[in-house]
């Protein structure tokens, strides 16, 4: 029953990060967007410093908080394999809706950001 439960932890981690990397652009598309005061240019010169950071910290809040509380994601090896898969789903579809290299660079150092973020909370919190 153990191993199991271990497995489907490793594919609820997966999984997670699989499906983060393609909430975001919901929650750009369907909250940010739509609720958003006209006067914000959401996609002009805030996108990479604004829009995108908190896009990507409104869907974490969703998975980050199910994968820590339900699959241990304060183990730093569920960490990066949550990092591994969200930043697979990202790479590829943003590589797939033609993103230009740069801007896939940037989406995934926030990615990576957030990432270190929580290890480092992780790392505080265990210590």
């Amino acid at each position: 029953m153990k191993t199991s439960r271990v497995i489907l932890g490793w594919v609820g981690i997966i999984l997670l990060g699989l499906a983060h990397g393609v909430l975001e652009d919901l929650m750009f598309i369907r909250v940010l967007v739509e609720y958003a005061p006209v006067t914000w240019d959401l996609t002009g010169d805030l996108f990479f410093v604004f829009t995108v950071p908190l896009a990507q910290l409104m869907t974490f809040v969703i998975t980050g908080t199910l994968a820590w509380h339900f699959l241990g994601l304060h183990q730093l090896s569920r960490l990066i394999a949550f990092w591994l898969s969200w930043i697979t789903a990202r790479a590829i579809f943003l590589t797939l809706v033609l993103n230009p290299i740069g801007d896939i660079a940037i989406y995934l150092a926030w990615i990576t950001l957030w990432c270190f973020s929580v290890g480092l909370y992780a790392r505080i919190k265990s210590a």
